[in-house]
């Protein structure tokens, strides 16, 4: 690991110490290196996705934070390069740019669809596949996750794929980061996880009609009728990922997304019971 991070340091021209962020998740490694970051990938990433995706940040810097060089490589690992930029403080939802992100969203779903299928789905699949079952409340988050009908993509707007506040940096404004999953396909599912959030009883209701207000008067596209028909199976989708999630990682939010599974269940049996 020493000699990759020193390869990752070696790509962002900077003589400062690297600093690894976000913990070392073994397939994903992310280095900061002064104002620089690098961020190592998977070798089996899809390269020509990946470089479509780095296009697409590359044009439209207004939106998405720009790379600062085209895609290099470390042995086999494809690793991108990008200026660092302010994360969102979680110290205080209610000073988060919600305002912000929805704006930054309603514009992405505004530009000409281009790019690779986004990866949203993949990523719920993963996170239930590597959910230990015997978990304390593993039973019910599998069972929701059963549940669900199939997780379409309907490809109709270019979307993030992964929108979340840890996904916003400021750097000469509000900034979207990370495309691993930038493509083609449904918006809504980039507004599912704070839907989730609010379903679950985390995310206040002031925040969430803030965000969605927001999000329609800068022109969104992802919710052509009313809210829950076309949020309700995307936000339960990622109420099971945050859920599997946060029961492997030991998250304080659990129980609340534990007994939203709880409600999952209880409307996809009660519905099949009538």
């Amino acid at each position: 690991m020493d000699d990759l991070i020193a390869a990752m340091a070696s790509l962002t021209g900077s003589s400062a110490d690297p600093e690894v962020l976000g913990g070392d998740r073994g397939d994903v490694v992310v280095v900061r290196v002064g104002d620089v970051v690098a961020k190592a990938l998977p070798a089996d990433t899809d390269v020509e996705a990946l470089d479509q995706r780095l296009e697409i940040a590359a044009a439209h810097p207004e939106l998405l934070l720009p790379p600062l060089k085209p895609l290099q490589f470390v042995d086999d690992r494809p690793v991108t390069v990008w200026p660092y930029g302010t994360p969102v403080s979680q110290a205080d939802p209610d000073a988060a740019p919600w305002e912000e992100s929805a704006a930054l969203l309603a514009k992405l779903h505004a530009l000409p669809v281009r790019g690779p299928v986004a990866g949203t789905p993949e990523r719920i699949v993963r996170a239930i596949q590597a959910l230990p079952p015997d978990l304390p409340h593993a039973d019910v988050v599998l069972r929701a996750y059963e549940l669900l009908p199939p997780l379409d993509m309907n490809g109709r707007a270019l979307i993030h794929g992964d929108w979340h506040l840890g996904q916003l940096v400021h750097r000469g404004g509000w900034r979207l980061i990370d495309v691993d999953d930038l493509g083609v396909g449904d918006p809504v599912w980039d507004l599912a996880r704070p839907a989730a959030l609010f379903a679950a009883g985390v995310l206040p209701d002031d925040l969430w009609a803030r965000f969605l207000n927001t999000y329609r008067e800068t022109g969104g596209v992802a919710l052509p009728t009313s809210e829950w028909e076309a949020l309700n199976i995307p936000a339960q989708a990622y109420v099971v990922q945050m859920a599997a999630r946060a029961l492997m990682s030991g998250l304080q939010a659990v129980e609340p997304l534990v007994e939203a599974c709880r409600r999952i269940v209880a409307t996809h049996e009660s519905s099949d019971r009538g």
